[in-house]
């Protein structure tokens, strides 16, 4: 495919809902990098904000998103359901950071990079970083990326209802953090 037309094929792409994610899952696991681009297109903002929140650096949030990318273009052959597209990303994503936590140690340069967030902003980004990592990665998936219990128990390959309890017990924790 010439370079101006696989722009087209992904322009074309993400013009379409979320309806289409499935046929672009589809004809990326045949190849399409135009198609793979239309879904990092949809989805690469939302998956940079979560891993900015739980990365924290901006360095680390780049090289995450470079490494869930990659290990999703070269593992996207091996997703047998299409329309699960999204949680499967995130779960892969959700991985990569674990994976940089592990090698930077969590509390090495604790103090986040940004230096203009209010103080609300900052004691609940400091309230969520105190959370055990299982209640933190449930509370980002739910509300900051809005994925249902069913897509984040696949994200993380865990039940639904252990997506609902760990839930619960973030929350509480959560508050009690900030209080």
């Amino acid at each position: 495919m010439r370079p101006a037309e696989a722009a087209r094929e992904a322009r074309r792409a993400t013009l379409g809902g979320e309806h289409d994610d499935a046929e672009l899952v589809r004809r990326a696991q045949l190849g399409s990098a135009a198609a793979f681009e239309a879904l990092v297109v949809r989805y690469g903002a939302r998956l940079h904000r979560y891993l900015r929140v739980e990365l924290r650096h901006e360095s680390d949030t780049h090289d995450a998103l470079q490494e869930s990318l990659t290990a999703a273009w070269r593992g996207l052959p091996g997703l047998r359901r299409a329309d699960r597209f999204w949680p499967w990303l995130v779960g892969i994503a959700s991985h990569k950071a674990a994976d940089i936590h592990r090698r930077r140690g969590r509390n090495v340069d604790a103090e986040p990079e940004m230096a203009h967030e209010d103080d609300l902003l900052l004691e609940t980004r400091e309230a969520l970083s105190a959370l055990p990592p299982q209640h933190r990665d449930v509370l980002l998936l739910r509300y900051l990326l809005g994925l249902t219990e069913e897509e984040a128990a696949a994200a993380l390959g865990v039940r639904v209802g252990t997506i609902k309890s760990r839930c619960s017990r973030a929350r509480r924790a959560l508050l009690e953090e900030l209080r």
